[in-house]
C-alpha cells in the first residue's frame, strides 16, 4: 500500500534549537559525556532500561531534548 499524507510520519514537534549534543547534555547534567554514552549502551540490557536520560537519534547522531534533561535533573534532585 503506498504511503499517503495521512499515514506519513509526523514530526515530534521538538524544535531543533531544543536538541542538545551529548557534550551539551553532559554539561547540564554534570555527567561526563562518556557516562551518557555508557547509559545509552546499557539501555539495550533490560536490567538498565531506565539508565540515564532519554535520547533521540537522527541518522547516527545522538541528541537529547532540553526538556528531558531538565526533567532528568529535577528527578535526580528529588524535586
Amino acid at each position: 500500500m503506498p504511503e499517503t499524507e495521512d499515514n506519513a510520519p509526523k514530526p515530534s514537534g521538538t524544535p531543533l534549537k531544543d536538541l542538545l549534543t551529548t557534550k551539551e547534555a553532559a554539561a547540564l547534567t554534570g555527567h561526563p559525556a562518556t557516562t551518557l554514552m555508557a547509559f545509552r549502551n546499557r539501555r539495550n540490557n533490560t536490567k538498565y532500561k531506565s539508565a540515564g536520560p532519554d535520547y533521540v537519534k537522527i541518522g547516527t547522531a545522538v541528541f537529547y531534548e532540553r526538556s528531558v534533561i531538565e526533567a532528568y535533573n529535577a528527578n535526580r534532585a528529588g524535586a
